[in-house]
């Protein structure tokens, strides 16, 4: 798998980046987006990514064959997918569908964007709700900010009336805190002291609209500790990892 690349990325963001599975959640993830977007003028874009990959026992003439159909599945999934755009968001949205693994694509198309929206489907409990998923995978290889969540039904841009901001276990990194301020003014909203996920109570998790993750700047290479995993990963609000800057 790609890493992605360390960007100087920008809050707010200029460029908005959402994978899309077209899924519930991926749906969410584009109206939030559009929501992001349209307030700070940003360029939208929605990515799908699935990998074609042809048995190694192919002849030459099956696989010329194979790839003649791929390009025109690749042709009518772009359709679908800037359907599917237009169906959660009016904001005008860039689709793109990548030959590459979801994570892969992902994370190679941060390069140019300053903030990934993805949905994720909790599938498996209230206490593991993004674990294992491209949604996890994403957050703990990005290198700029990722904002994860789940189907709802309540408008997309309440998301930001009440964000709460949460460390794992250092202080708030100065970025973190203005990149909160500034996606809080989308809706007129308040900024929540979470402190350390050790020591957040849980109504600050239930109070709060979107729970604001700061990451340490010194945290393993692989990802997120378990610690914080429990804890945001018991919390059904959007949740929104910002790395250091």
């Amino acid at each position: 798998m790609s890493s992605s690349p360390v960007v100087p990325w920008q809050c707010p963001p200029k460029a908005v980046l959402v994978g899309v599975d077209f899924g519930g959640a991926s749906a969410r993830a584009l109206a939030i987006a559009g929501v992001v977007a349209s307030a700070f003028d940003a360029r939208l874009r929605a990515l799908h990514a699935e990998r074609f990959e042809p048995p190694p026992y192919f002849t030459i003439e099956q696989i010329a064959r194979l790839e003649a159909e791929r390009r025109t599945a690749q042709a009518a999934a772009t359709g679908h997918l800037t359907q599917f755009a237009a169906g959660a968001t009016a904001y005008r949205v860039d689709s793109i569908v990548a030959d590459q693994p979801p994570v892969e694509a992902l994370l190679d198309a941060t390069a140019t964007a300053d903030l990934i929206i993805v949905g994720t489907h909790g599938r498996r409990g209230p206490d593991r709700w993004w674990l294992g998923s491209v949604a996890e995978r994403v957050v703990r290889a990005a290198t700029i900010p990722v904002l994860v969540t789940r189907v709802a039904a309540t408008p997309p841009r309440d998301v930001f009336e009440r964000l709460a901001l949460v460390q794992d276990g250092g202080e708030a990194d100065a970025a973190a805190r203005a990149c909160a301020e500034q996606l809080a003014s989308i809706a007129g909203g308040s900024l929540i002291e979470g402190g350390p996920v050790t020591q957040c109570e849980a109504d600050v998790m239930q109070r709060a609209s979107l729970v604001v993750m700061a990451t340490r700047s010194d945290r393993p290479p692989w990802g997120i500790t378990d610690a914080v995993a429990k804890v945001l990963g018991a919390c059904e609000r959007p949740v929104l990892f910002i790395p250091p800057h």
